[in-house]
């Protein structure tokens, strides 16, 4: 009986540590994630594009930066990239 107590026990406390730790961080990223999750889209992005004119000497309108910022809606401040979609907290 104890035994049981104590594996229900266990199994709820690890249930509430995931709902308030590892599901919160991946539903609701910190506002410093999101910026490092832009960061690597951009550099994806650009890094894409780049090879896409190199590869086939496609010319673009624009710079990759500007095509990519606007493909993800993305702007440059204070050397970070930020949505315009965020609302920041």
């Amino acid at each position: 009986m104890i035994g049981r107590l104590f594996t229900i026990a266990v199994i709820i406390g690890a249930v509430y540590w995931y709902y308030t730790g590892p599901y919160q961080d991946r539903v609701n990223p910190s506002y410093e994630t999101k910026l490092k999750r832009y960061a690597e889209e951009m550099r994806e992005c650009v890094r894409g594009l780049n090879y896409v004119s190199g590869a086939t000497g496609a010319v673009q309108e624009g710079t990759p930066e500007e095509i990519c910022a606007e493909k993800h809606n993305l702007y440059m401040k204070d050397g970070k990239w930020h949505s315009y979609d965020d609302i920041r907290k």
